[in-house]
């Protein structure tokens, strides 16, 4: 009888999420398989903004993780990890259980940078993913609080996240005929750091129709309850703060030895595998490839990993050749503005119109489903 093999997938993201519905269709019959996430449900990046603007429910987004993972014979166990060890083959859980692992995988996402300094502990976050529930109740609260003044909401982060995010809080002011002002505010001097600027310039001639204001070049040293503190100037008014800057590693990997890039994502090669263990893989936002250091932390590369990932933990078990991965030189980028229109770009073609939302709500259904009928 074969030794059997303990392959540990912590976290539950995108690439996560197909091999658990890969183990419920080939699961090889030597892997016993356990999956951790900090909750019992996972929710779809992609339709964050849509559930906060009200277009989409909570279970229209979200992944029943217990449930997936009873479809495929995978133990699930809800905690948060919070350290890794490789020398003992172990990861370390915030609930103080130690999970021994033969392979392990880690699709745990990225924090926010700066969100763990105690000057902006006041403001909102949807990373970890899920704590969008609390900016949903939070925004629905300043919508329905009984004044006259105007509502006032301040984005910290000009990226595709806090330019949706404005967005969606847009709409739910909106609708409630709450007078409004809201703001995007960064520290660079441009928005969607990375894109072509033919399409930043397209994002904020919405941004200007659709009345939300725009702030680059002023840095945030602190979050009250009622202001955003900046680095010069004083401080402004702000009812509502959500924080949503640029990607961070989490302190996951920070301690395990463990080689990671300046931002604290671990550091994989084009097998998806740790520089340093081969026994340790790492897929979307919180890994860096190696190879190509410059790809982008977006959910797209982490959907085209998965299938070579489950190739590779299956040959690394089975001690066969390992698949590489190159990542798409462009992809599909749209942005919700939650007004029934999107922003989509590729490559060199634009656009803000209603058959672009229509495109990315059936991408992002198609997606969900897939999986949301495995867990049922």
């Amino acid at each position: 009888m074969s030794r059997r093999i303990a392959l540990l997938l912590v976290g539950a993201g995108h690439a996560h999420l197909e091999i658990l519905r890969r183990l419920a269709h080939e699961r090889p019959p030597q892997i016993e398989a356990t999956v951790v996430s900090p909750g019992d449900r996972h929710f779809y990046s992609g339709m964050t903004p849509g559930y906060l603007a009200g277009t989409y429910a909570r279970d229209e987004i979200s992944f029943d993780v217990a449930a997936l993972a009873q479809r495929a014979g995978v133990r699930h166990i809800e905690a948060e990890a919070i350290g890794a060890r490789p020398r003992e083959h172990q990861v370390q859980l915030a609930n103080g259980e130690s999970i021994h692992y033969d392979v392990a995988s880690f699709n745990v996402g990225s924090l926010l940078v700066g969100d763990d300094r105690p000057e902006v502990a006041a403001a909102e976050r949807i990373k970890p993913l899920h704590r969008v529930e609390r900016l949903h109740h939070a925004v629905r609260e300043l919508a329905a609080a009984p004044s006259t003044a105007a509502a006032r909401v301040t984005v910290v982060g000009a990226g595709a996240a806090g330019i949706e995010v404005a967005c969606a809080l847009a709409a739910v002011l909106d609708r409630a005929k709450r007078e409004r002002r809201i703001m995007v505010l960064d520290g660079a001097d441009s928005i969607l750091s990375g894109y072509p600027p033919a399409f930043r310039r397209r994002v904020e001639r919405a941004l200007e129709e659709l009345g939300i204001e725009l702030r680059l070049g002023s840095r945030v040293s602190g979050v009250t309850e009622g202001s955003v503190v900046l680095d010069e100037g004083p401080p402004l008014p702000s009812d509502l703060t959500v924080w949503l800057t640029g990607p961070r590693g989490g302190p996951l990997f920070s301690a395990s030895g463990l080689p990671t890039d300046e931002s604290g994502f671990l550091l994989v090669d084009d097998r998806l595998r740790s520089v340093a263990d081969e026994r340790i893989f790492a897929v979307g936002d919180c890994a860096t490839l190696a190879p190509y250091p410059q790809t982008p932390k977006a959910g797209v590369f982490a959907l085209r990993q998965a299938p070579i990932l489950w190739h590779n933990l299956l040959a690394t078990i089975g001690g066969r050749n390992l698949t590489r991965y190159r990542p798409q030189p462009d992809f599909l980028s749209i942005l919700n503005t939650c007004d029934g229109r999107a922003l989509l770009r590729y490559k060199r073609f634009h656009t803000w119109s209603h058959w672009a939302w229509w495109l990315k709500d059936w991408i992002d259904h198609r997606f969900v489903t897939k999986y949301q009928r495995l867990a049922r």
